[in-house]
């Protein structure tokens, strides 16, 4: 039988988990060394919410008398008094009695009909330990105006808790086809009444109660719980078991033709949840679909779903242990910086510590750091400033990203800057076109002026040369002298 077995990985050691941390899901495959026999299981570290195995949790499989988790929550959140009497018709006790073979010789508290100094306490007690049928059906009745009402609000609870593969048709349990949930499933809700109402506990962690007399029992009686872990005489026995719950239907019995056939059936099974602890760590544990029966008919020698229970809760406290990945602080690479006043570079760091649980026989360097990419920063940087995050996978599974930030301030280097800035201001467009047109300018006015200079050069020379021409004095030109021209 192949099982998947999951680690969920967790950011804050169960030492540490006063001051906060970061919870993360993810998943790796474990294998246990013995064969589950339940069909569909689930069970969780409750410290960390890790889980750590997993097999057909979304299979829908007939919880049996574990669907008293679910009425049980019910009442807790609807029970205004718990002292007050409840209403014991024989409307709660008719069924048992009827043709359906699903519903003879059930499990029961041995509550009477009519019986008037029943207490709602007394019901949920009478409900959670021996598993009393009839206990579930008064409670129905009493709360929801009707069972039919009760049932109504038991689908409502399950949806409203996040329940995807759960319906049920009864408050007891007993074997209907539209009565079912999954291993998942059922965690969710006795999970919600764990975290929700302290009341559940006290109820389910309960070995023996008090019942109140009646005609059969006039001096009152003892009820005990179904659940053998708890009970220090049975070979199933477990130091530090808690609760919750059992449920087993021996045979299941179909319509056919409408009306029920007895000679032929479909064998049952056995379903229970239970928390456990030891050496501070916690567990919540699913199971449904463990078999009643061999393959060859006959009743199995060992309640396989006790047995599935002590087995993985040895695993699991054996197994695993609380590791330390990273601390907070720890420096996992550097970012190169530009302008920095005493430092080309920064360092990075983690911003919380970052634990999970893993088999002891796993090194931790089994976990691969993806760490972001490298980007140059410019001064200053102040301490503390995000630059992305580290993502921590296993198997290719992303366990956790932990923040990452510098860990010291750089200041900025003042002449760096200012080399900086002229040369930016230098190679701004603007710039350069207002040197363009500087220099056009300046081109335009030296072309001028040398323009202007040659024009002065000529206007001088011609200015010399008529100057000359005039200080000139006249002669006998062509044997003509001055005064003859005269008149």
């Amino acid at each position: 039988m192949k099982v998947k077995i999951f680690s969920i990985f967790f950011a804050v050691f169960f030492l540490f988990l006063t001051v906060g941390g970061n919870f993360t899901t993810a998943y790796a495959a474990f294998s246990p060394s013995f064969e589950i026999y339940s069909e569909g299981v689930y069970m969780v570290n409750t410290d960390t919410d890790i889980v750590v195995v997993s097999k057909n949790a979304d299979k829908r499989l007939y919880p049996a008398s574990t669907t008293k988790i679910m009425t049980c929550l019910v009442a807790l959140e609807n029970i205004k008094d718990f002292e007050a009497f409840v209403s014991v018709p024989y409307d709660c006790f008719n069924e048992f009695y009827g043709e359906n073979p699903n519903y003879r010789g059930v499990s029961n508290a041995a509550i009477e009909p009519l019986q008037s100094n029943v207490t709602y306490e007394d019901c949920l007690y009478a409900l959670m330990l021996p598993s009393g049928c009839e206990a579930a059906n008064i409670l129905a009745y009493n709360i929801g105006g009707s069972i039919e009402h009760f049932i109504q609000m038991m689908n409502d609870t399950a949806a409203k808790i996040g329940c995807k593969n759960t319906h049920f048709a009864n408050a007891h349990g007993l074997f209907n086809e539209n009565n079912y949930s999954t291993a998942y499933d059922m965690y969710l809700i006795t999970r919600y009444a764990i975290d929700n109402y302290p009341g559940f506990m006290r109820i389910c962690d309960t070995y023996e109660y008090e019942m109140p007399a009646n005609k059969a029992n006039p001096n009152g009686y003892s009820i005990t719980h179904t659940n053998e872990l708890m009970k220090k005489t049975s070979t199933y026995y477990y130091e530090g078991a808690h609760g919750i719950k059992t449920g087993s239907i021996n045979k299941y019995y179909h319509m056919k033709d409408g009306k029920y056939d007895t000679s032929e059936f479909e064998y049952g099974s056995r379903a229970l949840v239970t928390t456990a602890e030891r050496g501070g760590y916690n567990y919540l544990l699913v199971t449904l679909g463990a078999p009643y029966y061999n393959e060859d008919g006959s009743v199995t020698d060992d309640i396989l779903s006790f047995k599935d229970h002590v087995n993985l809760y040895d695993w699991a406290f054996d197994e695993f242990e609380y590791t330390q990945i990273i601390g907070k602080n720890e420096q996992i690479m550097a970012f190169p910086v530009e302008k920095g006043e005493d430092a080309d570079s920064v360092g990075v760091v983690t911003t919380e510590d970052f634990y999970t649980l893993m088999p002891k026989s796993l090194d931790k360097s089994a976990v691969q750091q993806i760490k972001p990419e490298i980007s140059t920063l410019t001064a200053p940087v102040e301490k503390g400033k995000s630059v992305g995050d580290l993502e921590l996978r296993l198997n290719g599974e992303t366990l956790t990203k932990i923040p990452l930030v510098t860990e010291r301030e750089i200041a900025l280097d003042a002449v760096a800057s200012y080399r900086e800035k002229i040369g930016n201001f230098l190679k701004a467009p603007a710039t350069i076109a207002a040197g363009a047109a500087l220099v056009v300018l300046v081109t335009a006015l030296i072309v001028l002026r040398v323009v202007n200079k040659r024009r002065a050069r000529k206007a001088a020379e011609l200015s010399r040369r008529r100057k000359i021409q005039m200080n000139k004095p006249y002669g006998n030109i062509n044997g003509y002298s001055g005064k003859n021209r005269r008149r």
